[in-house]
């Protein structure tokens, strides 16, 4: 239990990087002028698609850093 709570920590953290570097988080704000007598209107969404691959990113990050750590134990034991 303790292997796979420290892999999930290291791929968040490692894949969180990862991610703020080397994807593209667009602003999805836009404004609307003059909506029903308001002058402007900001409309502030989430950018799903980065989301899901900064999702994506850790998951697999933190499955790498399990089979790493599982292979090193292995390789460990028959020392």
């Amino acid at each position: 239990m303790k292997k796979v709570l420290l892999s999930f920590v290291g791929g968040l953290l490692i894949g969180g990087i990862i991610s703020y570097l080397f994807l593209d988080n667009n602003d999805s704000n836009y404004e609307i002028r003059n909506y029903y007598g308001i002058d402007s209107k900001q409309v502030k969404e989430w950018d799903f698609e980065f989301i899901f691959n900064s999702g994506i990113i850790i998951a697999g990050i933190s499955f790498i850093i399990y089979l790493v750590w599982t292979f090193i134990e292995k390789k460990t034991k028959h020392l």
